[in-house]
């Protein structure tokens, strides 16, 4: 499950709404209401900057001792070095399934993968994340910055051929380390934007989620979304590429008839069960294809 609420899509998060919920003291206005009243754009920034303040600051080196121990790494057959793909799971956590399943796609193709656990060493409740009441998108947008830092420096990986992939919670963390890398402004709970940055990223393949705040940088990227999918409305990407035209040049927006959100778990965990997730092999292979021609024309 990627929210605990289940209301009916609209061209918006609906992150947004449990931001507000979670962190004010007042009722907090319903979906229509805010949508009604244009409220949106205004709230979100509003509970961010309220973030920036509570949220403790840490560094790089305590997010990878955080992080790196609760590390799944795969690698390909052979010596490498080879390009490599951080994986960052939604806001219901780690499903090995899952990550193994994307890993075998990719060690056959000669591609590492490092499966990144936001929860594990922080000791993070999954419905808390799920409820936007611990570990923020604008927050773990940090473990994304930290491990493309480590997966530079790690034998065996190309420094300059690095994707990364997230799905629902993971996916929206994603788009904002993009956002933030775009003015090199720190995500939140992070003291300084780091020396080297992103550098080194080729790509961004991100699974049912939201297109959120601009970005622009050099990255080829892919929005990857159902038309069934109860949480994510995929009209906000087409809407955000509408608005967007020139920094969104490098983002593609595939939407899968009939696909429910986490469609790619062939063995759904039990919290996408309960939000009605269903597998969809097609559009799974679908992806896998596109994320396949994203990265042979970069190394072109």
């Amino acid at each position: 499950m990627v929210f605990a609420l289940k209301i009916k899509k609209l061209a918006l998060s609906i992150a947004a709404v449990l931001l507000i919920a979670s962190c004010s003291e007042q009722k907090a206005p319903t979906l229509e209401e805010m949508v009604e009243s244009g409220q949106v754009d205004e709230a979100i920034m509003n509970v961010r900057n309220a973030a920036r303040q509570d949220i403790a600051l840490t560094t790089m080196n305590a997010i990878n001792s955080e992080l790196r121990p609760h590390d799944n790494i795969y690698m390909p057959d052979g010596d490498g070095p080879f390009p490599a793909m951080l994986f960052f799971h939604g806001c219901s956590g780690p499903t090995l399934s899952h990550e193994q399943e994307w890993a075998r796609r990719f060690n056959n193709e000669g591609i590492a993968m490092i499966s990144v656990d936001s929860y594990s060493g922080r000791g993070i409740n999954w419905e808390d994340a799920c409820n936007m009441q611990a570990m923020l998108p604008w927050q773990r947008a940090s473990d994304v910055i930290s491990t493309l830092d480590y997966a530079k420096n790690f034998e065996n990986i190309k420094n300059d051929e690095i994707y990364v992939a997230g799905f629902s919670h993971g996916a929206m963390t994603i788009w904002a380390a993009l956002a933030f890398a775009s003015n090199k402004t720190a995500p939140i709970g992070l003291e300084t934007w780091p020396i080297g940055g992103i550098d080194g990223l080729k790509g961004a393949f991100m699974f049912y989620a939201p297109c959120m705040e601009p970005w622009d940088l050099d990255v080829s990227a892919a929005m990857l979304l159902g038309d069934n999918d109860q949480y994510i409305d995929e009209q906000t990407c087409i809407s955000y590429k509408e608005k967007y035209p020139i920094v969104s040049k490098d983002l593609s927006v595939d939407i899968f008839e009939g696909s429910t959100h986490t469609f790619d778990h062939s063995i759904p965990n039990a919290a996408n069960v309960a939000a009605g997730s269903k597998y969809d092999a097609d559009a799974t292979e679908k992806s896998w294809k596109i994320i396949q021609n994203i990265m042979k024309v970069n190394n072109e």
